[in-house]
C-alpha cells in the first residue's frame, strides 16, 4: 500500500547501523511516506554531522548528499547516509526519557514511529507523542521468539520456518498486539547473515503495507496469546555449547553454518572430549549410529561428528 493513500502522514523512524534496519527504512520511502528524522542509538563515539540528543546544541540540518548513494544497496549506504541522501534528519540519542529528546522529536509532530532494529525499549512518554503510537518489525512469529535476537534462536532450535511480525509497541517487550505476520521457510545451510536479510526484506514490505493500512483506518490488530510465548535473552557462552550425542545431525549441521565463525566457534561436546567447529560443510542420515567414536579427525583441520542419527562434517580450529 502506497503512501499516496496517506496524505500528510509523518513517520519518526528508529533504527541502527544495520542491515536489518536499512530495507524497512528504504522501503518507507519508495512507498512515498514522509520520514520527518531518524533516530539511532548514541552507543559509540558521534558521527560527524549528526546532531546528539540530548545535548545542548543547535538544531542545523545535515549536509545534503541528495544523488550520491542508489536507492537500494546494502552493501554501500549505511541508514545514516541514506537519510542524509533524501535530506532526512538523523539524531543520535542518548537517553530515550530525557525532556529535550522528548521535546526536540515531539516537534517534529509525527503521526507514527516506526521501528527496525532498535537497541532500547521505546518509553511510554515516546510511544505518546504520535496519534497512532509506534509499531515494530521484529524477525520471529510472536508470540514465539521474543527478545534482541530471534534468529540465533530459531537455528539453534532447528527450527524449519520462522517469519516476521508487525506489532504494536507497548512497554513490554515484543509484547504488543500484532497488525501482520509472514511465514519464512528457513532454507538449509542458510548463514545468519542470510537470514536476517530475507526477514528484512519481508519485513520492509510489510511495514509499509501496515504503515498505509494504519493511516487508513484499515488494518486490524490481534492480541498475542501469552501462552504460546517464548523469551529468549541475548547468547550467551554457554549457547554456543553442544552435545554431539543429543543432537540430530541435520540440526547441528545448520546451527554451526548459521552461527560458527573463527571469533565465534559452537564448542561441539563428544566422547572424547570437545571440538571448535567454525564452519559446517555437509551432513548425511544414517538411520541409527554406533556412537561409540564420535568424532574422526583427519589432520587437516576438518572433521567428522556423529550423531544419534547421522554424521555432520565440518571445519575446526
Amino acid at each position: 500500500m502506497s503512501g499516496a493513500f496517506s496524505p500528510g502522514m509523518r513517520i519518526l523512524f528508529f533504527g541502527m547501523e544495520c542491515d536489518f534496519s536499512l530495507p524497512s527504512f528504504t522501503a518507507l520511502l519508495q512507498n512515498g511516506f514522509e520520514v520527518c528524522a531518524v533516530v539511532i542509538p548514541a552507543d559509540g563515539d558521534t558521527l560527524p554531522g549528526i546532531h546528539v540528543a540530548p545535548a545542548i546544541v543547535p538544531k542545523v540540518a545535515p549536509r545534503s548528499r541528495r544523488g550520491s548513494l542508489p536507492m537500494f544497496t546494502t552493501a554501500t549506504a549505511s541508514l545514516t547516509q541514506m537519510a542524509w541522501a533524501h535530506a532526512i534528519p538523523v539524531w543520535q540519542v542518548r537517553e530515550l526519557k530525557d525532556p529535550e529528546t522528548l521535546a526536540t522529536l515531539a516537534a517534529y509532530q509525527p503521526d507514527i514511529l516506526c521501528v527496525a532494529c532498535f537497541s532500547r525499549i521505546i518509553p511510554r512518554a515516546l510511544l505518546e507523542l504520535p496519534r497512532l503510537g509506534g509499531i515494530n518489525v521484529h524477525p520471529s512469529l510472536l508470540p514465539a521468539n521474543r527478545g534482541p535476537l530471534p534468529l540465533f534462536w530459531t537455528l539453534r532450535a532447528g527450527e524449519e520456518q520462522t517469519g516476521v511480525t508487525i506489532h504494536r509497541l507497548t512497554t513490554a517487550l515484543d509484547s504488543g498486539p500484532i497488525l501482520a505476520q509472514e511465514t519464512i521457510a528457513v532454507p538449509e545451510g542458510v548463514r545468519y547473515g542470510e537470514l536476517e536479510v530475507l526477514c528484512a526484506g519481508v519485513g520492509a514490505r510489510l511495514l509499509a503495507q501496515t504503515v498505509g493500512a494504519l493511516a487508513s483506518g484499515q488494518c486490524h490488530a490481534r492480541a498475542q496469546d501469552e501462552a504460546l510465548s517464548s523469551y529468549h535473552p541475548y547468547p550467551g557462552d554457554n549457547d554456543y555449547v553442544v552435545n554431539a550425542r543429543e543432537w540430530g545431525a541435520r540440526r547441528l549441521y545448520n546451527f554451526i553454518r548459521g552461527v560458527a565463525s573463527v571469533e565465534r566457534p559452537v564448542e561441539v561436546l563428544h566422547g572424547n572430549g570437545y571440538l571448535l567447529a567454525v564452519d559446517a560443510v555437509s551432513y548425511s542420515l544414517k538411520g541409527a549410529v554406533d556412537i561409540g567414536d564420535t568424532v574422526q579427525q583427519d589432520g587437516h583441520g576438518e572433521a567428522t561428528i556423529i550423531c544419534h542419527d547421522g554424521c555432520v562434517r565440518v571445519y575446526y580450529i
